[in-house]
């Protein structure tokens, strides 16, 4: 008779020579949604800290006093436009002179990024005005004098609007 060995040793060698050890895969998906999550996460906090922690150029304050600037140049501009419509097409030489430097004057003012639109509107208007001056003076057609005036029109109503827009969006305004 052969040794056998015991009924115990015997189930173990059954259950091992029959059964494969299966391997548990773990999910790949949950780490990598975390890593999306934290990435998320510090994007987010390093936009709210550049938000908070970067000087607004628009702020309330920036804001008031450049418009209060750029209305200043516009009525300067508008007072010597007055004098300069009752000229004779000789005489608008210097009324159109000081429009000039009046539009030197606004060119150079500087404002925040949020204004830019609203002040490049007012050169437009201003430049556009002394375009027709010059015209006028020129002895070009009525045509073309009041093409350019009706086109001035439209950069001064963009300037209000634009204007008016910054001033009610400040200090959030993206533009």
């Amino acid at each position: 008779m052969a040794f056998e060995p015991p009924n115990d040793v015997r189930e173990i060698n059954q259950m091992s020579t029959s059964e494969t050890p299966t391997t548990v895969q773990k999910s790949r998906r949950f780490p990598f949604l975390v890593a999306v999550f934290i990435v998320v996460l510090i994007v987010a906090a390093a936009g709210v800290y550049t938000w908070y922690s970067l000087p607004s150029s628009c702020e309330v304050n920036v804001v008031e006093e450049t418009s209060t600037i750029l209305i200043s140049q516009a009525k300067r501009y508008d007072d010597v436009y007055q004098s300069a419509t009752a000229a004779t097409q000789s005489s608008a030489v210097v009324p159109v002179a000081v429009m000039q430097q009046i539009l030197m004057d606004t060119q150079q003012v500087a404002v925040p990024t949020c204004m830019q639109t609203a002040k490049t509107e007012l050169v437009n208007y201003m430049g556009t005005v002394i375009r027709a001056f010059l015209a006028y003076s020129a002895h070009e057609t009525d045509a073309t004098v009041m093409g350019l005036i009706n086109q001035s029109e439209t950069h001064y109503a963009n300037f209000s609007t634009e204007l008016k827009e910054v001033k009610q969006c400040a200090p959030y305004c993206i533009r």
